[in-house]
């Protein structure tokens, strides 16, 4: 089971892999650490909550988006095709 639990900047992703999907939430910090919003998530694939959570949430960085995916695919989160 893939499990992770990591923040970049103002940014914070917990997710797990559940079976066939993958669920967790997004948050979104002050420079104090506080958490001002969050989203939970359930998608099915690595790519989908790349590309409906990390970057819309994100206001579209890439830069932080291409981070925090490459963390997951360490973490043990794979693409099925």
């Amino acid at each position: 089971m893939s499990i992770i639990n990591t923040s970049m900047g103002r940014y914070s992703l917990k997710a797990k892999n559940a079976g066939d999907h993958i669920k967790g939430s997004f948050a979104i910090n002050d420079e104090g650490g506080t958490q001002l919003t969050m989203q939970e998530f359930e998608e099915h694939y690595l790519d989908d909550v790349v590309n409906n959570v990390i970057y819309p949430v994100t206001g579209g960085n890439r830069e932080i988006t291409r981070d925090l995916r490459e963390q997951m695919v360490k973490a043990g989160f794979e693409q099925p095709h």
